[in-house]
C-alpha cells in the first residue's frame, strides 16, 4: 500500500509540476473593488476644529494594467500603472452631539509601478513600488456659523509601494488582491493652496484579473 500511494502521488505530482513550470503571461489586467486611504493632516483637508469628524477611509474602484517583458530565473519583472479613486464625507455631528460641518474628500491616485513577481500562469505573488501622482480635494460645508471651507483639488507627487497576488481558476480569468501604502509629500503654500505636511495612506483592493 504505501508503494501505491507514492504511485498515486508521483502521477498527480507530474501534471502539477507541468504546470507550475508555465511562465507568468505577458499581461494581466485587474478591475477591483477598493478601500482606499484619505488624507486628514494639516493642510490637505480645510481648517476645521479638532473634534470636526475627518474621512479617513472611501470606497472606490481601482483599475490597472501589468505588462510582463523580463524572466530572470526565477523572478518576472513587471511594469504597470492602476487608478484608483474614492469619495467620503465624514459625520456632522460629533460623539458627543455636537453639529459640525461635514467634510467630504476626494482622492484620485495614478500609481505607475515596476513589480518583482514570484510563481506561475496559475498564479503569482509580487512586491512593487513606484512614484506616482495623486490628485487631493477636501471641502467643509456651511453651517450656520461657519462659511464653507474649500481646498481646491491639485495633483501631488506620491511614492507607493506595496504588493498582492493573483490566482487563476480558468485559463483566463482570476482573482486578485493589493495592499499599498502611498506617501504624499509636503507641499509648499501657494496662492490658491495651503502648506500641507507629509503624509501616507493605506489603499486595499480586491477583484477579477483577466491575462
Amino acid at each position: 500500500m504505501p508503494g501505491a500511494w507514492c504511485l498515486v502521488l508521483g502521477l498527480l505530482a507530474v501534471p502539477a509540476a507541468a504546470q507550475t513550470r508555465e511562465p507568468i503571461p505577458w499581461f494581466a489586467v485587474d478591475v477591483h473593488g477598493a478601500t482606499v486611504g484619505l488624507p486628514t493632516a494639516e493642510g490637505w483637508v480645510p481648517d476645521v476644529t479638532a473634534d470636526t469628524p475627518l474621512p479617513g477611509r472611501g470606497w472606490g474602484l481601482s483599475g490597472g494594467v501589468t505588462a510582463y517583458p523580463l524572466r530572470l530565473g526565477v523572478f518576472t519583472f513587471g511594469v504597470g500603472a492602476s487608478l484608483s479613486r474614492a469619495t467620503a464625507a465624514g459625520a456632522g455631528l460629533t460623539e458627543t452631539g455636537a453639529a459640525r460641518p461635514v467634510v467630504r474628500t476626494e482622492v484620485l491616485n495614478l500609481v505607475p509601478q515596476i513589480s518583482m513577481n514570484f510563481g506561475h500562469r496559475l498564479g503569482w505573488s509580487y512586491l512593487s513600488a513606484g512614484l506616482g501622482r495623486t490628485k487631493v480635494a477636501s471641502r467643509a460645508e456651511a453651517t450656520a456659523t461657519t462659511p464653507e471651507q474649500i481646498v481646491p483639488e491639485a495633483w501631488n507627487q506620491a511614492l507607493n509601494f506595496g504588493g498582492g497576488a493573483r490566482w487563476f481558476m480558468k485559463p483566463r480569468l482570476g482573482f486578485g488582491f493589493d495592499v499599498r501604502f502611498v506617501k504624499l509629500g509636503s507641499r509648499g503654500a501657494t496662492a490658491a493652496l495651503p502648506s500641507a505636511r507629509r503624509t501616507q495612506m493605506i489603499t486595499a483592493s480586491a477583484g477579477i484579473t483577466i491575462q
